[in-house]
């Protein structure tokens, strides 16, 4: 059972193979942030395992993209940010290609809008080489178009890797993933089952 500050959930089950794409799909608050917090090694569960590659979750093997991108835009400017836990230059360059951040790469984090913030936490999420990546509601605010085209970046830029992804939010249109799991299925009843209208 996992529970910080949410409604708490039980009997989580999910598994995705290397290379798999998983989505979390549920209401807003059901836990679908809390989950991927637990797949990523930043919520300890009360009880059950998390394993990544063997083990559990270490930084090494996992990158992030929070809800806000604000929480991890460190560099002084967009590439700088980017390039952080990039392999190469190389990497760097072909993660802010795939995610459109070619154009503002020495803008300053507080000089780009909400999405193109976003786009950068993407690129340097990818540009980490991180086995496992954690997405949460990527696609936020975006249109039709641009997410479809964004969601066809990333795709293209890990064709040849076998990256795992688990993905919050609503798919781009078009975009049909598969496993898709439901997290309300794992909310834990209500422990008080008193009637709240009593009768007199």
């Amino acid at each position: 059972m996992i529970g910080v500050g949410l409604p708490p959930l039980s009997g989580v089950q999910l598994a995705l193979a290397p290379g798999e794409i998983g989505w979390l799909q549920g209401c807003s608050g059901e836990g679908k942030t809390l989950v991927l917090y637990l797949s990523a090694g930043l919520v300890v569960p009360e009880s059950g395992s998390v394993y990544l590659e063997g083990g559990p979750p270490v930084p090494e093997k996992v990158a992030m993209v929070f809800q806000n991108p604000d929480y991890q835009l460190l560099g002084s400017n967009a590439g700088e940010d980017i390039g952080l836990n990039a392999p190469s230059p190389e990497w760097a360059r072909e993660a802010a290609r795939a995610t459109g951040c070619a154009d503002f790469l020495g803008h300053s984090p507080s000089a780009l809008t909400p999405g193109q913030r976003r786009r950068v936490a993407l690129a340097g999420a990818l540009a980490s080489g991180r086995p496992f990546l954690a997405l949460d509601t990527p696609f936020a605010g975006m249109g039709s178009a641009e997410a479809r085209a964004l969601w066809q970046g990333i795709q293209g830029f890990l064709e040849d890797w076998d990256t795992t992804l688990l993905v919050t939010g609503e798919p781009p249109p078009g975009v049909h993933p598969d496993p898709v799991w439901q997290v309300g299925q794992w909310r834990e009843p209500p422990t008080d089952s008193a009637d709240p209208f009593p009768s007199a």
